[in-house]
């Protein structure tokens, strides 16, 4: 596994984004932009997941490859149409191999773009679920950073993704993928934005703009499954993954 920078221009970026007929009103965060340059431009070898950052130099993406920087630009530099070969700075594209094995026990520093959301029926921000679950019970209505974090930590420890609010990995033999202390992680951002989706429902395709949570977590963590942690880096956390959110980015923890 690769991780890969890619500098992009917001403005080019926009440009291929309405020739492909992409809302640019419902997009407020490029995910969906960004999703289409990919697949169209690098199709299999897209980096995913992946996250946008805006600097001083403009937007990069950040993600997770199976290959290499020079095996994604000659496939792009072969096969990309010309208005998506100028939204990237070919020459600039970086990348370096992440390692194949983790020592478990192991203690990082990580932080995560992350919505959210569970899909019980429809997908809704979890935080709301939460809400209306305490206030059919009369229970004191939980803190909306206890019922992300809580989400976060249950979504990472678990091996496999689900559908649900929380992934219940309790009484199950396996060990479970990382460990957290409470004290060392944190909700340090929190926005509502909305996003652009593809509504596949009853028969017909078509594109809308939803609100949905982007919250950014940051802490440490220690390994206890060094083969599913590969799998974790690879497959992201949580829901909308092919569209900026879930990527698991790394940094030595504390002394």
């Amino acid at each position: 596994m690769f991780m890969i920078d890619m500098h992009l221009d917001p403005a080019k970026l926009m440009r291929f984004a309405h020739i492909q007929g992409h809302p640019l009103a419902l997009d407020e965060d490029f995910g969906y932009a960004a999703h289409a340059w990919l697949t169209a431009t690098l199709g299999d070898l897209a980096p995913q997941p992946f996250r946008l950052f805006e600097r001083r130099d403009g937007l990069h993406l950040l993600g997770y490859a199976r290959y290499g920087a020079r095996e994604i630009c000659d496939h792009a530099h072969t096969f990309a149409e010309p208005v998506a070969m100028e939204v990237c700075r070919w020459a600039s594209v970086a990348g370096k191999s992440m390692p194949d094995n983790w020592t478990n026990g192991r203690r990082v520093g990580f932080e995560i773009r992350a919505c959210p959301v569970s899909r019980k029926g429809r997908e809704r921000d979890v935080f709301l679920s939460a809400l209306d679950r305490a206030k059919a019970s009369g229970a004191t209505p939980p803190s909306r950073e206890k019922v992300y974090l809580d989400w976060l930590v249950q979504r990472m420890k678990a091996a496999t993704e689900s559908d649900g609010d929380f992934v219940d990995v309790s009484g199950e033999s396996h060990e479970p993928v990382v460990e957290f202390l409470p004290s060392q992680i944190s909700m340090v951002g929190f926005r509502r934005v909305k996003v652009l989706r593809r509504d596949r429902g009853r028969g017909h395709s078509n594109k809308r703009g939803i609100e949905r949570p982007d919250v950014i977590f940051s802490g440490e963590l220690f390994i206890r499954d060094s083969k599913e942690f590969s799998g974790l880096l690879k497959r992201g956390v949580g829901r909308h993954r092919a569209f900026g959110f879930g990527m698991l980015l790394l940094r030595p923890p504390a002394r």
